[in-house]
């Protein structure tokens, strides 16, 4: 890639237009016109400028790149991108895996106001209810970024990328360790719950589902986390994936969930209402995804 080809893809990657960069160099509009087009170079003082506003250093601007087609025509991600992305991605994790707990706990409220204080636990079961909900309708309507990073073929500096596969597969272990945990969880929170009960001497309100939401969560965590570094991977390496039947889980994910479910009541493995919560979270995140893509 050359000086100007990597300028383009930067200034893609920021949202920033020719003028707003000649803005902040202090030069004509013309100019960075002749830099992107590869009919000029900038001086010392305003490469290093670039360099300080962009996060990239002198070395990726000055070195022309000769990698083939595949990287000419990629997405450049510096460092600061990708950890934009991967903190993005984590953010949004918390919030969908939040409202998900936030559901499933309120039915502890549920069960403690079967006794004589059910109206105020009654108001306290739709308090979390609705905080849950508020919470995944609050990811739907969060702004799209880092599309590219997700749908474009992406370019590193060597040692950017090395880096972060480093990181990866040390992550990977925890994600293992998580699904294992959070697996266990789910098919054990019965008696896990009984034990509990059994020990202290009387019923333990919510412990199953404590223990069901705490395997929920670990287990949709480890996905989601491994999920958003391998379209990294997938997309440095290999062509990214078309988005075009991306709600096709919908046709399999009710039969799926049915099993679930009816596993769940005949053999107790896991809490029945589990499946059900996932199915309606994805289904209304994707309903929200779709009236903002129509929107837009």
């Amino acid at each position: 890639m050359t000086l100007g080809q990597k300028l383009k893809t930067i200034l893609k990657e920021k949202n920033m237009t020719q003028e707003e960069l000649a803005e902040q160099l202090d030069v004509s509009r013309q100019a960075v016109g002749k830099w992107v087009n590869d009919k000029g170079i900038p001086e010392v003082t305003k490469l290093i400028q670039i360099s300080n506003i962009f996060g990239v250093s002198l070395d990726y601007l000055l070195k022309e790149e000769k990698s083939g087609p595949a990287a000419e025509n990629g997405y450049y991600v510096s460092g600061e991108a990708l950890e934009g992305y991967l903190a993005w991605e984590k953010q949004k994790r918390k919030r969908i895996i939040g409202g998900i707990s936030l559901l499933m706990l309120a039915n502890i409220f549920d069960e403690i106001g079967r006794g004589s204080i059910g109206s105020i636990m009654e108001g306290v079961y739709w308090g979390v209810t609705l905080a849950g909900l508020a919470l995944l309708i609050w990811q739907c309507f969060q702004t799209k970024k880092y599309r590219e990073i997700r749908n474009e073929r992406l370019i590193f500096d060597n040692k950017v990328y090395e880096a972060f596969k480093s990181r990866r597969e040390r992550e990977r272990k925890k994600y293992a360790f998580m699904m294992i945990a959070g697996v266990g969880l789910l098919m054990f929170s019965s008696e896990m719950a009984g034990l509990l009960e059994n020990g202290m001497g009387h019923r333990s309100f919510g412990a199953e589902w404590i223990l069901d939401t705490a395997g929920l969560a670990f287990v949709l965590w480890a996905f989601m986390s491994a999920g958003a570094e391998s379209v990294v991977v997938r997309n440095t390496e290999d062509m990214p994936k078309k988005e075009k039947g991306r709600f096709t889980w919908v046709y399999w994910a009710v039969p799926v969930t049915a099993i679930l479910v009816l596993v769940g009541v005949v053999s107790h493995v896991w809490n029945p209402m589990a499946p059900v919560f996932v199915l309606f979270c994805g289904l209304l995140v994707t309903m929200c995804r779709l009236l903002l893509e129509k929107r837009e």
